[in-house]
């Protein structure tokens, strides 16, 4: 029988609102679902947990963690205060507006997905996209990232982190050359430079420059040199073992207010990359 809490009705509730259209995923017929939100194995997987965990969340049986509690907000694509009433229902405290997305030289790295970056995400349907905070975790990708299954897209914890995955070296279809390879590291090392300026208190920035620096010999010693290269156009090769092989250009775009970053991976009009990217199904 289940026991209900009001952490669990509140994640219920907000699952049973989001379609699967605004989650970013593939349409089925309505005659095939059952609930008009998302399911609860959609979410799960979205977040980054078990269907038998959000299960449980849900049924009142167990409470979550905060990065739980985050993760099912990004999956959610709940907005501020949305997000901060999943974390009380929880029993957390809010982050704590002020300090965490107003004040740069002081508290947290933003991740609140703003109104901005999602119109931005959702009208770019043509190629894949994924948003990123300022110290390069992936919050959530648009439906063409998510077809590609990225694993950073539903990792969860330091596997979401793009910086810890390139310098440990983590499974990934995207291929890179040696010498773009070497660029793209050097990019996210001056990145985090600016990023570590900016916050320089955010315990989780913190904690993950320092174990890059434990596991990573060349991440030490691109972050000791004093001028690293300028950021220069990359390329990558992504392998899917469903999609198939696709070449293209990928480019970063700044958003402002939130310190967010849109990675966009892109070919060129008119081209057989960029036909084949059109047909995929998503």
């Amino acid at each position: 029988m289940e026991r209900d809490s009001d952490f669990g009705a509140t994640l219920r509730a907000f699952r049973e609102l989001l379609t699967p259209d605004a989650a970013g995923l593939a349409s089925t017929s309505p005659a095939a679902r059952r609930v008009s939100g998302l399911r609860r194995s959609e979410l799960a997987h979205l977040a980054g947990v078990s269907e038998e965990h959000l299960r449980r969340l849900e049924q009142g049986r167990r409470l979550p963690s905060a990065s739980v509690v985050d993760a099912l907000a990004r999956a959610l694509r709940l907005d501020r205060d949305d997000h901060e009433r999943l974390r009380l229902a929880a029993g957390f405290a809010p982050h704590g507006h002020r300090d965490r997305w107003h004040e740069p030289g002081g508290g947290r790295v933003p991740q609140e997905i703003t109104p901005s970056a999602r119109r931005i995400l959702d009208r770019v349907t043509e190629v894949p996209a994924c948003l990123c905070d300022a110290a390069w975790n992936v919050l959530t990708g648009n439906r063409r990232w998510l077809a590609f299954n990225c694993r950073a897209a539903t990792a969860s914890g330091r596997d979401r982190n793009m910086a810890w995955r390139t310098f440990t070296d983590a499974p990934t279809t995207v291929v890179r050359s040696p010498g773009r390879l070497t660029a793209f590291r050097a990019a996210i090392v001056a990145g985090l430079r600016t990023t570590a300026r900016r916050y320089p208190t955010d315990p989780e920035l913190r904690a993950l420059l320092r174990d890059l620096h434990k596991v990573s010999e060349d991440f030490a010693v691109l972050w000791a040199e004093e001028d690293l290269p300028r950021p220069q156009a990359d390329r990558v090769t992504v392998d899917d073992p469903r999609l198939g092989r696709f070449t293209l250009d990928k480019d970063v775009l700044t958003v402002e207010p939130g310190d967010l970053r849109v990675v966009v991976l892109s070919a060129p009009v008119n081209s057989p990359e960029a036909d084949r990217l059109a047909a995929i199904t998503c």
